[in-house]
C-alpha cells in the first residue's frame, strides 16, 4: 500500500470514530459513568521489636505518621493525600494503580519499612460527589 492511500484510510477511519463518539446518545452514556477512588484504610502499626534489639540497638517505634484505622482516599494514583507518609506511598502505588484501574476491589498491602511496617487495606470505592 503506498504511503498516501495509507494516510487517507487512517484519516477517514480517525474522523469516523471521532463521529461516533460525538454520537448523540454516546454523550449520555459518557455522563452517567461512576467514577471510582481508592480508600486506604490504616489496618496495624507493627514493631519488629527482636529486629530492633538485633540491628538498631533496641532504638525503634511504631510509625508515627499514621494511627490504626485513619483513612485515606484518592482517585489518582501519582497524587499522594495530605498526611501521607512519601516512603509507604512509593511502595504501595502499584496496588493503588490496579485498584482504580479496576484489576482487583480490595486487597492488604504494606510498606517496606522491615523494622516497623505498616498495613493498610485498599478498597475501590464509588468518589462522592461525581
Amino acid at each position: 500500500m503506498n504511503r498516501r492511500l495509507f494516510i487517507r484510510n487512517a484519516a477517514a477511519v480517525s474522523a469516523g470514530a471521532a463521529a461516533a463518539m460525538s454520537a448523540p446518545g454516546r454523550l449520555g452514556a459518557q455522563a452517567d459513568k461512576k467514577s471510582y477512588g481508592c480508600r486506604l484504610t490504616v489496618l496495624e502499626r507493627m514493631l519488629r521489636q527482636d529486629y530492633a534489639d538485633k540491628y538498631r540497638g533496641g532504638r525503634n517505634a511504631v510509625c508515627d505518621r499514621f494511627k490504626d484505622g485513619q483513612t485515606f482516599l484518592t482517585n489518582n494514583p501519582w497524587e499522594m493525600p495530605a498526611g501521607f507518609c512519601d516512603w509507604a506511598w512509593a511502595d504501595i502505588r502499584v496496588y493503588i494503580h490496579d485498584i482504580l484501574s479496576g484489576m482487583m476491589d480490595k486487597n492488604v498491602v504494606c510498606c517496606t519499612d522491615g523494622f516497623r511496617p505498616v498495613f493498610f487495606l485498599l478498597e475501590r470505592v464509588e468518589m462522592p460527589g461525581k
